[in-house]
């Protein structure tokens, strides 16, 4: 059977539509807090949390669902839930959603946001301490008010009071993801007007740093004013200083739009992409540019090679640039596989075969499928005789598809939980029936370094994992990883042939980018992986490729760059 036009091949970092299901779903959800929050039927708020998973992970577009009016075929959407979302998808939201904002105060969904505190423990503050703020939660807790409450102990509270303030940190960052679906429809409107000759990514955004605090986008225009009008008439709180507006975008993104000639638009471009380290290598090695239209003309005039965007942080790329030297860097196209997904044996979306496929129709070799592990009970971990099961449900599959042209092939792993003291999930024989195994952190988060460490060091250890996963459990903009000595780690893995997973997922991009150089220069594999759990997140390694590549990542460096024979190889050597 042969596969044509593999839709992995043609992924854009650009690619969104009007209304995003994620948008759909967070409303959804955040009416299931409302209800909590309100005393509301228990029931009725678990229907709307399970309505915003069963949107979250739905690969149509909800808008296209219902005029299809085939929505309601969705678990957990019936008539009435449709009825909601369609309200949503054409008025931005729906009657039971509105009554609910205005029966709490305005502030108090910014407290339900701090880490660890959840529906039930914000209403106890809101009723008995009457905290309805961020403002007021820190002022509670500096008093010592909130130890006053059963179950609110001193360590809580201090808890309560740090995570308020990396909350307020946070407040201020956007996730690169995040960033560049508000940035790419700002960017489309610019790039239809008459007077914009180009309307490009700039700044971190172009970069692919994993957050920013604002978006730069750089437009060339022979006619300035028309393009200051627009935007004048289009930002939130537009200002101008000499050629640069500054505002919000509709989504609350600040933006920042450096306006250029076209005969000057290179070296505008060079110059706000960089960071300031980058900027000033190329100057000292080259005086500073003159006026260029374009980059290549820039790098060239100065005797370098042309920087990729993604490595212009000031890190020795100049000096690479100028000895020929920068690497060949990753590309989406340059993956073969795709491994740590999950399916519906454990917490995913679809099924075993429903992801299979859609990994093969997006043009990939093999597919690693990594359920939870047994011990981790809030996600459905497979038990001994779940694992027995689905292998044979991947041996069926894999007999299926025998006969495909290309070669597709199914692997067998798991995402095995590395307990407290650094051991694996199951007993000895379970794990030798694995194609591979991935070993991952998901509980007893509070950690020293020498615990973490030590922890993840006696994990990569043990014959059975081939692959460490999202090594500092770090949520961005969310949680705070636990803190590890990122060279003991990378040296273990190195020592005992495991791969270090750089998770793909728009909110980890864990392995940190910093470190993967110093990792592949160790001889260490990494791994792009989506930890997807449904079928459209398997496009999630577009954004691992991207942070991949900030750290000079080549396809010869990267786990799932090889072809299945290579991978197959991999596996064999590295087996106990």
């Amino acid at each position: 059977m042969l596969r044509m036009c593999p839709t992995r091949r043609h992924d854009s970092l650009e690619s969104r539509t009007s209304m995003r299901n994620d948008e759909v779903a967070q409303i959804l959800q955040e009416t299931a807090d409302l209800l909590e929050l309100t005393g509301g039927n228990p029931h009725r708020a678990r229907a709307f949390a399970r309505a915003a998973r069963s949107l979250q992970d739905l690969d149509a577009p909800a808008a296209d669902r219902l005029r299809e009016d085939t929505l309601v075929e969705v678990s957990g959407i019936g008539d009435g839930m449709a009825d909601h979302i369609s309200d949503i998808v054409h008025g931005g939201s729906f009657a039971l959603r509105d009554e609910l904002l205005s029966a709490v105060p305005p502030g108090l969904l910014d407290v339900l946001q701090v880490n660890g505190l959840g529906t039930k423990r914000t209403r106890r503050l809101w009723t008995e301490l009457d905290i309805a703020s961020l403002d007021e939660l820190e002022h509670a807790a500096e008093a010592d008010r909130i130890t006053a409450l059963d179950g609110f102990g001193a360590k809580t509270q201090q808890n309560i009071l740090e995570n308020v303030r990396q909350l307020r940190r946070y407040e201020a960052q956007w996730r690169l993801a995040d960033a560049w679906a508000a940035a790419h429809s700002f960017l489309q409107s610019l790039r239809g007007l008459d007077a914009v000759d180009r309307a490009v990514p700039a700044g971190a955004l172009r970069r692919h740093t994993e957050t920013m605090e604002r978006a730069d986008v750089l437009v060339s225009t022979a006619t300035a004013p028309s393009v200051v009008d627009w935007l004048d008439a289009h930002l939130d709180a537009p200002t101008r200083e000499d050629s640069v507006v500054t505002g919000r975008l509709d989504e609350g993104l600040p933006v920042a739009v450096h306006l250029t000639s076209p005969d000057r638009f290179g070296t505008a471009w060079w110059r706000t992409t960089g960071t300031a380290d980058h900027c000033t290598a190329v100057t000292e090695h080259a005086d500073s540019p003159a006026d260029h239209a374009d980059e290549e003309a820039l790098y060239r005039a100065a005797g370098l090679s042309v920087v990729p965007p993604a490595l212009r942080e000031g890190q020795g790329e100049v000096q690479a640039a100028a000895d020929n030297a920068l690497p060949e860097l990753l590309t989406t196209e340059d993956l073969d596989g795709c491994l740590h997904n999950h399916s519906t044996y454990s917490d995913g979306a679809h099924t075993l075969r429903e992801m299979a496929l859609a990994a093969r129709d997006r043009g990939y070799s093999y597919f690693g499928i990594c359920d939870h592990s047994q011990s981790l009970r809030i996600a459905d971990g497979l038990s001994p005789e779940e694992v027995r099961d689905q292998r044979d449900a991947v041996d069926r599959l894999n007999d299926e598809l025998a006969d495909d042209e290309p070669p597709f092939r199914i692997f067998h792993g798991i995402e095995s939980d590395i307990l407290r003291d650094g051991s694996l999930d199951y007993e000895q024989e379970v794990l030798e029936a694995f194609d591979f195994v991935v070993g991952s952190v998901h509980t007893g988060f509070s950690m020293t370094e020498e615990e973490a460490t030590e922890r993840l060091v006696r994990a990569v250890e043990s014959p059975h994992t081939r692959i460490l996963g999202h090594p500092t459990g770090r949520l961005l903009l969310g949680r705070e990883g636990y803190p590890i000595d990122h060279e003991r780690v990378i040296a273990a893995c190195a020592e005992h042939d495991v791969a270090l997973e750089l998770n793909a997922n728009p909110h980890r991009l864990d392995l940190d980018w910093r470190w993967v150089r110093h990792a592949t220069d160790q001889g260490v594999l990494i791994s792009i992986n989506p930890d997807a759990h449904a079928t459209a997140e398997l496009d999630y390694v577009k954004w691992g490729v991207a942070v991949g590549r900030k750290g000079w990542l080549t396809p010869d460096q990267c786990l799932n760059a090889k072809s299945l024979d290579a991978f197959v190889q991999w596996l064999d050597d590295t087996r106990p």
